[in-house]
């Protein structure tokens, strides 16, 4: 009989203790809830900040590397979610004289030329790869001076041989530049431009490239196309000011992420120089 008793008591106590454990369990879950919550909240903001910094960084970078006066948005901007400039991707300075021994190739402006020497050339690509590259001098971006119309009797852009090299540009043709650049610098410069982007339908902004043409964008490029830097958009928009005096243009970037019932907004300015 006593041995009976103590088996019931120790069922008792087990379920007792399992009862008051998990008492004590949700207690405690209750108020580490909060905490755990406030963590996870902020480590997914600190992942949408990164991803939307790192994206701000690429088009400055991008930016800071631009063909001066080429930046131009929508052809009737209502949103401003569209950038369009030209990359450079090399350029240098031209012979504007002979040398001590009375030789080298000097860039004419008085006259069709095509061909001149190049000196302190800077990150030349190589004209031999088989890609289309083009030589521009001092772009303002004005009719008659601007790098995205190569027609006309006087282009600011010219194509470049693919037995060019770094020492000397050959043009593809016969051209005579309308201005003389007062820094005796040319720029290089592929043959597209690039646009960043920002698709509401997808939330994506994305970066795609199309074939230099004076006209502006028409509108943003459709979704799914170009390289995505960044999704959950929730806000982007890219608003271009130039400069009157044609010295630094700003852009105004603001980008706006959304995931999971958190967000976040950046704004950043980008300082352009617009001299060519």
């Amino acid at each position: 009989m006593n041995k009976s008793l103590t088996q019931v008591f120790t069922l008792l106590e087990a379920v007792l203790t399992i009862i008051i454990t998990g008492i004590l369990a949700g207690m405690v879950a209750v108020f580490i809830k909060a905490p755990v919550d406030s963590y996870t909240d902020t480590v997914r903001r600190a992942n949408l900040t990164d991803a939307a910094d790192g994206a701000l960084r690429r088009i400055a970078r991008d930016i800071h590397a631009a063909l001066p006066n080429s930046l131009r948005s929508e052809e009737s901007p209502v949103s401003n979610n569209c950038v369009e400039f030209l990359p450079v991707v090399g350029g240098g300075r031209y012979r504007v004289a002979p040398s001590i021994t009375g030789t080298g190739d000097i860039l004419s402006f008085s006259a069709v030329d095509n061909s001149f020497d190049v000196l302190a050339g800077t990150n030349l690509p190589d004209f031999s790869s088989g890609d289309i590259y083009h030589a521009v001098i001092y772009n303002l971006g004005i009719l008659g001076a601007d790098a995205y119309d190569a027609s006309g009797l006087k282009p600011i852009r010219a194509a470049i041989k693919s037995t060019a090299s770094s020492s000397n540009i050959e043009l593809d043709g016969s051209n005579q530049f309308p201005f003389e650049s007062p820094g005796k610098r040319f720029q290089v410069i592929p043959n597209y431009s690039v646009v960043y982007s920002c698709d509401t339908v997808s939330r994506e902004l994305i970066r795609t490239t199309r074939a230099i043409t004076s006209l502006q964008l028409p509108s943003c490029p459709e979704s799914g196309e170009g390289d995505v830097l960044v999704s959950n958009v929730s806000t982007c928009s890219f608003i271009y000011t130039p400069a009157v005096s044609q010295r630094n243009g700003l852009l105004t970037m603001r980008l706006g992420l959304e995931k999971s019932g958190e967000s976040i907004q950046l704004y950043q300015e980008v300082h352009v120089n617009n001299v060519p």
